[in-house]
């Protein structure tokens, strides 16, 4: 502890401030709030009750599993799909039942904790390749696909830190020229994509060539759990092999009721995406362009994130969350914009960065700024 003390990357439990400006959130439609969400749990919870009371093979399924369930397999077009208690849980449960010693999984660089702990948990044969560089993933997948029984890509579609977007095209060429499988984590593009809000995936048009879909309902829902959306066969599988699925309390019916209604919202929600990439085209003239609601400021030391984050918070009341190693690689702020910010809020932000950083000098690196001591 003490060490981790010594390196800045002591982490403590802070309560949200309510009256702040919160640039650090991952509502990005900003339904967390929404009174059609809060009138659904209500009414949910006058009717069923709270929790669950068991796991989903014992005594917890409901029929708004069912339902939720029903409606994600609908809008991502698939044959049909399983709610899990967290996005995490449905990362990990899913790698851990399909993956075993005679596979390959080969995986981003940056990819989400959730899917690193699930390649661990699975014993597959684990081979990563450089964050969205294809020639590298090609060249791991040349050298090893013959060896094994099954070979899995997995990727983010949007990366949780660096907002970035995978080359999802060409990821789907090398899965077929080498008879490899797809696995999508879309838990930062669902809602925020496609015509109805089904993803990167259907943006792109490939869809149906993605193997396993992957979507939280903690984000751009504004709920809680996760999903995992694909083949009949696939579903039935979990079912029967994914510890975290069979193990678990089912998820509470005020999240259930609160994502059943959240995917209604989402599958009408153009006009909130619209303005939540009205507000990422308007942050990204001022900063670094953005294809997503995330931007990752960097800086040269985490002593310089802590510092800014902790004065943008003290001196101008927004919350812009300091994101450290091993999180990350290079210190910085991770900041993320939903379809309630208005342009007021975006420009105290801005302010508030060019007084904070007027001391720094910016140099563009990757894409990205990266502020060092002047």
């Amino acid at each position: 502890m003490f060490a981790i003390q010594k390196n800045n990357l002591y982490r403590e439990l802070k309560p949200n401030n309510p009256a702040a400006l919160q640039f650090s959130t991952n509502n990005y439609l900003g339904l967390a709030g929404d009174e059609r969400l809060k009138q659904a749990v209500i009414e949910a919870v006058k009717k069923y009750g709270v929790g669950s009371s068991g796991s989903r093979l014992i005594s917890g399924t409901h029929r708004l599993h069912l339902e939720l369930e029903e409606k994600i397999a609908q809008l991502k077009d698939t044959e049909r799909a399983l709610v899990f208690s967290t996005g995490y849980a449905a990362n990990l449960g899913t790698l851990s039942a399909i993956l075993s010693e005679q596979d390959a999984v080969y995986s981003d660089q940056f990819n989400h904790a959730s899917i690193i702990d699930g390649i661990k948990l699975s014993r597959a044969n684990k081979f990563i390749y450089k964050h969205c560089d294809t020639e590298d993933l090609e060249r791991l997948l040349s050298e090893n696909a013959h060896k094994y029984c099954l070979n899995l890509i997995i990727t983010d579609s949007v990366f949780s830190m660096d907002g970035d977007l995978a080359p999802l095209k060409r990821i789907v060429e090398l899965k077929k020229k080498y008879n490899a499988l797809l696995f999508v984590d879309e838990a930062h593009s669902f809602g925020i994509y496609g015509p109805h809000g089904q993803g990167l995936v259907y943006e792109l048009g490939i869809n149906n060539e993605i193997d396993i879909q992957m979507g939280t309902l903690s984000k751009a829902a504004g709920s809680e759990g996760g999903y995992i959306a694909g083949a009949n066969d696939l579903i039935e599988y979990l079912i029967n092999k994914s510890r975290p699925f069979i193990y678990s309390t089912a998820p509470a019916i005020p999240s259930v009721a609160a994502s059943i209604r959240a995917i209604d919202i989402i599958k009408e929600g153009n006009d909130l995406r619209k303005r939540l990439y009205r507000n990422i085209e308007y942050l990204g003239q001022k900063l670094t362009p953005s294809h997503s609601p995330v931007f990752f400021k960097k800086f040269g030391t985490i002593e310089q994130a802590l510092n800014i984050s902790g004065q943008l918070l003290e001196k101008h009341n927004i919350q812009a969350t300091a994101i450290r190693p091993p999180t990350v690689q290079t210190p910085g702020i991770r900041i993320s914009l939903t379809a309630l910010h208005e342009r007021r809020d975006i420009d105290c932000l801005i302010e508030g960065l060019i007084l904070l950083s007027s001391g720094l000098i910016r140099i563009k690196k990757g894409g990205n700024e990266e502020f060092n001591a002047s």
